[in-house]
């Protein structure tokens, strides 16, 4: 439990101050002695640092020192990370098997002669918080890692906090301090040393027939390349600030000193800071995404990253107009995590007609086994807006025209009027285990039991469109064929079903669909797959505790769902391992490790200021020991 509480609340600020340091001999004091000599700083992060004494319940909303750590920060701050570190919090996640287990594998791999105690060398001084932050670019200066990252960490207890630092800072240069309106900024300049490679002599190309073995003592020895790296540090009244250069500290420090507009006055953000009823946030995240964006751009372009970012050139600030902020949280819940993104408009919708609950009924079309399934609504309606939004890029537009050239040169038909059109109720994809079907037919190739089928249950307003459709990709499949493949009409307790059979054996059909009601047609791989799912499944997928397990906490009404049952996904993943692997160790660790993962799940929705997207993992609860 403590590697989990160390791990989670100290990753950042170990790494930081690890990786440069300072003797204890030469490390000079950063807490200022005396108050009277103190540049004030704002009244509210000099009262809202001070953390209360009981605290109040983790969960709601993040630490009251949240609020002040943002009144420091500019208004127009790119991005924003708060990671709680509250350790009952941290302590909480130790319930769920699936950390218990990452704690025990990570463990195995943390150095023997680390010796670290959270409780005594952080928890006593840290606050109930770390800050992660991008500082906004400065006129037409460029954004980098280096002039714009800073850690800012809330101090309880200032005595306890040189000790740390203390600890940590060994093998390092001797520190440089300055003075920066009142404030001593203790640069730390440190050589990182990173191993090369040896060189090896070329072969000699005109004697093939030779193998040219080279000593050990002619090989080129590895010398480490040296990299300096900066690190600044200082402290503020309530806090200590580290950057990898003094820059972001000075913006901060200018902010609180010239009455700049702070991001705690920012609406966005306060309308982005307000959370989710019965869950603790251990994570959260605000970006505002047009100063995000054109730091993401300077970033990218740096040749000094240790590793290359995604282009973000030709993302232009203006596909982003429709909204002022994006808020990521990461939330504690009784069944596992959740993670939670919300994207806030600059101007509510009115009249949004998605906001209309949907029945769900498309979910009692699928068996309670059901491996995964992908739930919505209006396909086309969600085509039409995605194919308007391929075409705004040429190469993509382009693609989009091939791809609708080929289906009509050769099946006939019309993507958009034909295939797509009629699908305008709810509609889902999902595999499922059955005997039979296509896959049994690939079983019997392969040597081993697919056990899997494919399905497709959609609803529809326009069932004459629907059927003549139908009716013209049979014409299409007899026609492509050769005749090889037929299409009959067969029933299964009464429901007629009509399948695309290899020389008319509907063991080797290809495909069955059956109108199942009124408005729901429903198609899988095969006769034999069908069987299974009319009229209705023996058990309902919305019956069965893991589903509603896994979406009862997510909102409603929503888009539709994305979901994953674990245990029989990977119980059908499982039986293609080889039997030899199965006493693998790595094997083993990682069969226990997603074992303990009951369920995935996701959905989207929207309300008239915000959209929403949420991912939940259900989670085992943790395994007594005896």
């Amino acid at each position: 439990m403590k590697h989990l509480v160390k791990g989670g609340v100290t990753a950042t600020l170990f790494w930081l101050l690890c990786s440069t340091a300072a003797p204890a001999a030469n490390f000079p004091q950063l807490s200022q002695n005396s108050t009277s000599t103190t540049p004030e700083m704002a009244p509210s992060a000099l009262e809202e640092s001070k953390p209360t004494e009981n605290g109040e319940e983790a969960g709601q909303t993040m630490p009251e020192a949240g609020k002040a750590i943002a009144s420091i920060l500019p208004a127009d701050a790119p991005i924003v990370v708060t990671i709680n570190t509250k350790s009952e919090v941290w302590k909480s996640l130790g319930r769920f098997q699936y950390y218990q287990l990452v704690i025990k594998i990570v463990s195995q791999f943390l150095p023997p002669d680390i010796k670290f105690d959270y409780a005594k060398d952080v928890e006593s001084w840290l606050g109930e918080e770390v800050v992660l932050a991008y500082m906004p670019k400065i006129g037409d200066a460029k954004a980098s890692i280096e002039s714009n990252f800073l850690v800012i960490a809330p101090i309880k207890d200032e005595k306890r906090l040189q000790p740390f630092l203390d600890k940590l800072q060994e093998n390092t240069e001797e520190a440089k301090q300055r003075q920066y309106k009142g404030f001593t900024i203790i640069e730390l300049e440190t050589t990182i040393s990173e191993p090369k490679l040896p060189s090896l002599p070329l072969p000699n190309v005109n004697s093939p027939r030779k193998i040219q073995v080279s000593s050990a003592s002619k090989l080129d020895k590895a010398k480490p390349e040296k990299k300096s790296r900066t690190l600044a540090i200082a402290t503020l009244p309530g806090y200590v600030a580290i950057g990898l250069s003094a820059k972001s500290i000075e913006q901060i420090i200018d902010v609180s000193q010239e009455g700049s507009p702070n991001l705690e006055q920012n609406p966005n953000y306060q309308q982005a800071n307000q959370f989710p009823e019965g869950g603790q946030v251990l994570f959260k995240m605000y970006q505002n995404p047009f100063t995000f964006i054109s730091l993401l751009q300077d970033i990218s372009k740096d040749p000094r990253l240790p590793v290359p970012l995604p282009k973000a050139y030709d993302i232009k600030p203006e596909r982003l107009k429709e909204y002022n902020s994006i808020n990521t949280l990461v939330l504690i819940q009784p069944e596992g995590l959740r993670f939670q993104i919300n994207a806030y408009r600059q101007t509510p919708r009115e009249n949004i007609s998605e906001l209309r609950p949907a029945s769900e009924t498309i979910l009692t079309r699928m068996p309670a086994a059901t491996y995964s399934a992908a739930t919505g609504r209006n396909l086309n309606q969600q085509w039409q807006i995605l194919t308007t939004a391929l075409s705004t890029e040429p190469e993509l537009k382009k693609w989009l025209t091939q791809f609708r050239d080929f289906v009509r040169t050769s099946s006939g038909l019309d993507v958009d009027k034909d295939i797509i059109s009629w699908m305008d109720g709810e509609y889902g994809f999902f595999l499922y285990p059955t005997k039979g079907g296509l896959f049994k037919m690939l079983g019997q190739v392969i040597g081993n039991d697919v056990n899997l089928g494919v399905g497709l249950a959609v609803e529809t307003n326009n069932r004459d469109a629907a059927e003549t459709s139908l009716k013209k990709l049979d014409e299409f499949v007899k026609s492509f064929s050769g005749g090889v493949v037929e299409v009959n009409t067969q029933t299964i307790k009464g429901q007629p079903i009509t399948s695309w059979d290899v020389q008319g054996d509907s063991s080797q059909s290809l495909l069955a669909y059956s109108w199942v009601d009124e408005k729901t047609v429903v198609v899988t791989t095969g006769f034999g797959a069908i069987a299974d799912l009319v009229p209705q499944p023996y058990i309902l997928l919305p019956k069965t505790y893991n589903f509603t397990t896994a979406t009862n906490s997510l909102p409603r009404p929503n888009f539709g769902y994305f979901y994953v049952n674990m245990g029989s996904s990977l119980s059908w993943a499982y039986a293609f391992i080889p039997r030899e692997y199965n006493d693998n160790e790595y094997v083993r660790t990682f069969k226990e490790l997603m074992g303990s993962v009951y369920s995935l799940s996701a959905t989207s929705s929207t309300t008239d200021n915000r959209e929403q997207f949420d991912f939940l993992v259900v989670l085992a609860p943790a395994r007594k020991e005896n």
